[in-house]
């Protein structure tokens, strides 16, 4: 929460005067390496934009402002271009942007942003004061300039033993808006300081971009080896609201990820709901997952519905005082617990024939449960357990993993991790562990990396 609001006062955008200092701000948490994009730079279509200022932005009647637009940051619509003239209300009104079920907010208009050839101009106006306008002539004076900036994209590289990586992304443009997505950098960078001072098996990339724009162009300069090392990846926003841990899945759903971040949810939040590709809040992941690239990506918010994720969505009360910290916090652990899995999960090969007595001191491994002729002061899960005690030893033949075992029977990876983890201290089974392989790639990207990067498949 306090990085949250240590990021809320920089007005940041696409390319923004502000996002040098928020982007310096960030370094002082993660030694970041910053890409910079110039203005005009284009990669399929998409375009970097300039960097737009406002000048002026009044409208009046009667030669008397009735509102300046200027004196807030989403005021203007983003990319506005300039224009002078008089219009009647009719005609004002359909450029002026407001939302009456917030009367005081401002309404954040972002559209020109992606479309930097064709803008036309808008005025966001606080539904208050949007219903006080009557009948006239109302003057606009709108003086915006263009010139030449940057795109920054903020890159963090954790290196594992292995080259394959897991990849993390929030977005960076949304101009004091915390929840959407403030909040998100916020969580990511938090926890890869948490990963900075471990070693790990995979290798994570953080990336903190403009929404799109930045991963576009970030994606372009990869060669085809950085990204067939890419084998999976998340992101993050919209965290401290209410609502459940949403889970949108991969394109291709039942990837690997999928199945950690689903089992996640299911384990360690309050409220969770799983839906299918981009049926969340939807974001970059469809530039991680475009046509040569394919990583599978999921996205995890908090979004109530796509198209009105929560009530403050792209408005100036998206603010600190929004957040809920333990929605938050919960969020935090979800990737936490996320990664915990990714570096745990293992096959078991049994090192042993027959059935094993798993009661007797030798070994202490049997799990009581329900007895009706015994008095037990057992957990509630005890007879799921039990359950799956019945099962064990026909999955240590090397074809589930710990994940594969928990998910069957409903039971949290780590403490099914644990309890496994002794049958190896008693030598009766080998844990090894199971790295994410890379799907075919179609298109030009022919190999799939696996863990050990020792060798390619075509």
């Amino acid at each position: 929460m306090n990085l949250i609001r240590d990021l809320f006062p920089y007005a940041i955008g696409v390319v923004a005067e502000d996002n040098q200092h928020f982007f310096h701000r960030l370094d002082e948490e993660l030694p970041i390496q910053l890409h910079r994009y110039p203005s005009g730079t284009s990669f399929n279509g998409w375009v970097v934009p300039q960097l737009w200022k406002v000048t002026k932005a009044t409208i009046s009647m009667n030669g008397k402002v009735i509102f300046d637009a200027s004196v807030h940051p989403m005021g203007v619509a983003t990319y506005s271009r300039s224009f002078n003239g008089t219009l009647d209300l009719e005609k004002l009104k359909t450029h002026l942007v407001t939302n009456p079920k917030l009367p005081e907010a401002y309404v954040w208009h972002s559209m020109w942003q992606y479309r930097p050839w064709a803008p036309d101009w808008a005025i966001s106006m606080p539904f208050e004061l949007y219903k006080t306008l009557g009948q006239g002539r109302y003057v606009v004076d709108i003086v915006t300039t263009y010139e030449s900036g940057e795109m920054l994209v903020a890159d963090y590289f954790h290196k594992g033993s292995s080259e394959s990586t897991i990849v993390f992304n929030a977005h960076t443009c949304h101009p004091k808006q915390v929840n959407d997505d403030l909040a998100g950098v916020a969580v990511l960078v938090r926890l890869f300081q948490w990963l900075k001072g471990q070693k790990t098996k995979y290798s994570y990339r953080l990336v903190l971009a403009p929404e799109h724009l930045g991963t576009v162009f970030f994606m372009r300069d990869k060669t085809q080896d950085q990204i067939s090392q890419m084998v999976a990846g998340a992101f993050a926003e919209m965290p401290g609201t209410d609502g459940p841990i949403k889970v949108a899945s991969s394109f291709l759903g039942n990837q690997p990820i999928d199945q950690i971040i689903r089992h996640t949810a299911r384990h360690h939040t309050r409220a969770h709901e799983f839906v299918s590709w981009r049926q969340g809040a939807g974001n970059d992941e469809t530039v991680w997952e475009a046509p040569g690239y394919e990583v599978p990506f999921v996205e995890v918010s908090r979004c109530l519905d796509s198209t009105n994720p929560y009530p403050e969505y792209h408005t100036d009360l998206d603010t600190p005082d929004l957040m809920d910290e333990e929605q938050v916090n919960e969020f935090y652990r979800v990737f936490v617990r996320t990664i915990e899995i990714l570096e745990k999960n293992s096959t078991l090969q049994r090192q042993f024939d027959g059935i094993v007595c798993l009661s007797n001191p030798e070994y202490n491994l049997y799990l009581e449960r329900p007895d009706p002729a015994v008095s037990k002061d057992l957990a509630e899960d005890s007879e799921k357990w039990g359950y799956m005690q019945d099962c064990i030893l026909r999955y240590f033949d090397g074809s589930m993993t710990v994940l594969d075992i928990a998910d069957k029977h409903d039971l949290p990876f780590d403490r099914l991790y644990q309890y496994l983890s002794r049958f190896q201290q008693k030598g009766l089974v080998q844990m090894e562990f199971a790295p994410i392989q890379r799907h075919v790639v179609s298109g030009r990207i022919k190999s799939f990396c696996n863990d050990s990067n020792q060798e390619q498949s075509k």
